[in-house]
């Protein structure tokens, strides 16, 4: 490729994204579909890898780049078997040196494809030499450089772990588990350590930076934390459509820092002094954090420990509604709310301290949360599911266990609960009639209303005569006015 070459590559760039208009050679315009199809010849073959590095080298348009690295990173993939394991490695070091150079100055977009190109070469080469699986020691000495070498050392550690974590097309699933598998033990711990690592800088002030470097390093180290605890470790393959969160299958060798106790603080300061996303995103970790497996804990002192800080911590988020006026804040809350029963027994959380506190703050949360429903539909059956799987989990605890009185003051709650939940949706009928279309219909939202109808039953049973009584008191006196209204309107009829 000459010079002459690039500036038509960078015109055809130009028309495809920005839309600006170009000719060909007998002075024809160029359409964007015409532009797209030229570039992706690019693509076609690995003899044009070098037509890319020389794009990468010389050209100063960012779309030009954004080209040549797509293009790298498909004839990579699609071509791997057509490159020595000196070539592979070649490619590897020119990526990373480029992105060592030129990255902090680049677009995010360019930057984020050459990252994906070199995390692709780690992955598809991880067993071919040594070099490969040292990514992430080299990307340490990104982040002891300046700041912004330091944020795109944390995009590419975000990066590694979402390519190693997911199955890349063309690749078989024991591929991709064997490389997945190695990597978790070879490396993901050592990741984990450097996105908490660069949250104890953080919050310590260790890290020079101006306020918007600062959210930048903050939510990526969090979602870097966040990639980690969410790792595939067992290979399960889960639904990365739904939010429920199963046990985290965390190895043996991570238990010194998970269950150490400033883990846990770290993550609760972050989210109690930072701004959504960061705060959002370190909510999250918490939930991760809480949804680790038992046997994880040598003893079942230790777990107890762990799951009083736990408490501990949401009892004073609870007091001082910390955070809970943001929406993704509150909607992450409740997930670790309906989480912290999934994962741990009652007999457990029944004798730990600070126990009936936490309840009687938890049913002020949810009430609070019922009445206010307009704003919350999406993130009331995580509550409802934390009410109904303590009352399901009552028979098998002995009332003598743990707090005292802990199971009446249960029923007190779960009767206040279900009692504000059915005045909440009947009321909802009027205040959604008199919003004149400004408010939905939770009675229309058949999702989250299956998902709320699916948890009451329980909750209701467990005093099932109170319930009852109230439904009737509600229902009789609708009932009547019902039959009135609708005399009326056929005495008028006829």
């Amino acid at each position: 490729m000459d010079a002459q070459q690039l500036s038509q590559v960078e015109s055809l760039c130009e028309t495809l994204y920005a839309g600006t208009p170009s000719t060909s050679e007998d002075g024809q315009p160029i359409s964007r579909a015409d532009a797209q199809s030229r570039l992706l010849s690019l693509q076609t073959s690995s003899d044009f890898i070098p037509q890319c590095q020389y794009i990468l080298d010389h050209s100063s348009s960012m779309y030009a780049r954004l080209v040549a690295s797509n293009s790298l990173t498909e004839l990579i993939t699609s071509y791997w078997n057509s490159f020595t394991v000196s070539q592979r490695i070649d490619i590897r070091n020119y990526v990373l040196g480029y992105l060592a150079n030129q990255g902090p100055s680049m677009q995010d977009f360019v930057t984020t494809s050459l990252i994906k190109l070199v995390c692709r070469i780690t992955k598809l080469g991880w067993f071919d030499d040594p070099t490969h699986r040292e990514l992430a020691d080299d990307v340490t000495k990104f982040l002891q450089a300046t700041v912004d070498h330091c944020i795109l050392g944390l995009k590419i550690l975000n990066q590694l772990v979402d390519e190693l974590n997911l199955p890349t097309s063309g690749r078989t699933l024991t591929q991709h588990r064997k490389s997945s598998v190695s990597f978790r033990d070879v490396c993901l711990f050592k990741v984990f350590q450097l996105g908490l690592t660069t949250l104890k800088q953080l919050q310590t002030n260790a890290i020079v930076s101006n306020p918007a470097q600062q959210a930048v390093l903050g939510e990526q180290a969090l979602s870097l934390t966040v990639r980690c605890l969410s790792f595939d470790f067992i290979g399960t393959n889960p639904d990365e459509s739904t939010e429920d969160v199963g046990t985290i299958q965390a190895p043996t060798s991570w238990r010194t820092v998970l269950q150490e106790p400033a883990t846990t603080e770290l993550l609760f300061d972050f989210y109690a002094k930072t701004e959504p996303p960061r705060s959002s995103k370190a909510m999250e970790a918490v939930i991760l954090l809480s949804s680790i497996r038992r046997s994880l804990f040598p003893t079942d002192k230790d777990r107890a420990a762990f799951l009083g800080r736990l408490i501990g911590g949401i009892r004073e988020l609870l007091k001082n509604q910390t955070g809970l006026q943001h929406q993704g804040n509150y909607h992450q809350f409740c997930r670790l709310l309906g989480r912290l029963k999934a994962n741990y027994q009652l007999s457990e959380l029944v004798k730990t301290e600070g126990y009936l506190e936490w309840l009687d703050l938890a049913a002020s949360f949810t009430v609070q949360s019922i009445r206010n429903w307009q704003y919350s539909t999406n993130s009331i059956h995580y509550l409802l599911a934390l009410w109904g799987r303590l009352v399901a989990a009552v028979p098998y605890v002995r009332p003598d266990t743990g707090a005292r009185g802990h199971v009446q003051q249960l029923e007190k709650q779960v009767l206040l609960v279900a009692k504000t939940y059915i005045e909440s949706m009947i009321g909802s009928v009027e205040t959604v009639m008199r919003s004149d279309g400004a408010l939905d219909d939770p009675l229309d939202d058949d999702g989250s209303l299956k998902e709320q109808l699916d948890r009451l039953p329980v909750i209701c049973r467990f005093d099932y005569g109170s319930v009852a009584d109230f439904l009737l008191q509600k229902f009789d006196p609708l009932l009547n006015q019902y039959q009135e209204l609708m005399g009326h309107m056929g005495t008028n009829s006829t």
